[in-house]
């Protein structure tokens, strides 16, 4: 029988299958499993596909590769549908591979902490709890865990008073499955900043969804919309800011990592009449961590400082000045 919170224990196999697809069938994981049955079926996944669209469930050449090189996984309502499509066109027994999925994946870079019970009829909250503000500025994408930043770059703008006056984000994603309509971005300002003086605002292939705001903290939350749903391995250009109209002085700026980006830019900007006796780049290895100076900066004659980086993994990593 199938267990529905387990991998296939006892469940009859067609012939001809392989030692070691039933070996992976009993113990996963789902990727490895996926690549055997398919093997062992003979069929190539342009096959696949085929046989999956004759069934009126609609699943991507990208998104089936995907799964079976463990980039991501199904977990969509639509995918699964094709996970057991999968299932009768292998003539596997009902749940083989669906059983290897264990429970959904934490969604967010604070998926950890519990969220409260809604009330009944309630909307879900745009994004889950976040942590309470550390140290000065940063900010941090949000993203589902079918997305992944492709490309990003920051800009930073301090004003006269020495306080971060507007920050702009602009990346491209990249759909690692089916279906990702939308991104959650979360800023955290300076202790002291009111909550409503951080305004999101979308610039370009986004729009606004819900925002939620920390009661006390300046933290917010904020939903970006997409203009369509993305298919997997499609690429989406993004671009929104946070206005601060009520700031305090800022000694940094740190953008927090949740999933690797392939190219990060953070340039800072300064005000003319405020620029700064010295600049330094700084990294974290995470919010608890100790910062660690790796450099000095030499602004421009415009004022401006930037990093770039490659292959940006987990952490923190920020710009300092005094």
């Amino acid at each position: 029988m199938a267990d529905g919170n387990g991998p296939i224990a006892r469940a009859r196999l067609p012939e001809p299958v392989s030692e070691e697809t039933r070996s992976l069938l009993s113990t996963g994981p789902f990727h490895e499993a996926l690549r055997a049955v398919v093997e062992d079926s003979g069929l190539t996944l342009e096959g696949l596909q085929r046989r999956i669209d004759r069934r009126g469930v609609r699943v991507s050449l990208t998104a089936l590769s995907y799964w079976r090189q463990g980039r991501s996984r199904p977990e969509r309502p639509e995918s699964l549908r094709a996970l057991c499509a999968i299932e009768e066109i292998l003539r596997l027994p009902d749940g083989a591979l669906r059983s290897l999925l264990g429970p959904p994946r934490p969604r967010g870079r604070w998926a950890r902490r519990a969220e409260p019970p809604s009330p009944p009829g309630a909307r879900a909250p745009c994004a889950p709890i976040v942590p309470e503000p550390y140290g000065a500025s940063y900010e941090s994408a949000l993203f589902e865990s079918s997305l992944r930043a492709f490309c990003q770059m920051d800009t930073v703008r301090v004003g006269a008073d020495q306080a971060i006056r507007r920050l702009g984000t602009r990346m491209v994603l990249r759909a690692l499955d089916d279906g990702p309509d939308r991104c959650t971005a979360v800023y955290s300002g300076e202790p002291g900043v009111p909550p409503a003086a951080i305004r999101p605002l979308a610039v370009e292939g986004c729009t606004v969804g819900r925002v939620r705001r920390h009661p006390r903290e300046p933290l917010v939350a904020v939903e970006l919309l997409f203009d369509r749903a993305l298919r997997a391995g499609q690429t989406h250009l993004v671009e929104y800011a946070f206005a601060i109209t009520d700031a305090t002085v800022s000694r940094d700026f740190r953008r927090a990592f949740r999933y690797p980006a392939q190219t990060y830019v953070l340039d800072v900007r300064f005000d003319p009449d405020a620029l700064p006796a010295r600049c330094f780049r700084f990294s974290q290895s995470g919010p608890g961590a100790p910062e660690v100076v790796e450099g000095e900066l030499d602004p421009a004659p415009c004022g401006s400082v930037h990093i770039a980086e490659q292959g940006m993994g987990g952490g923190v990593l920020g710009i300092g000045w005094h």
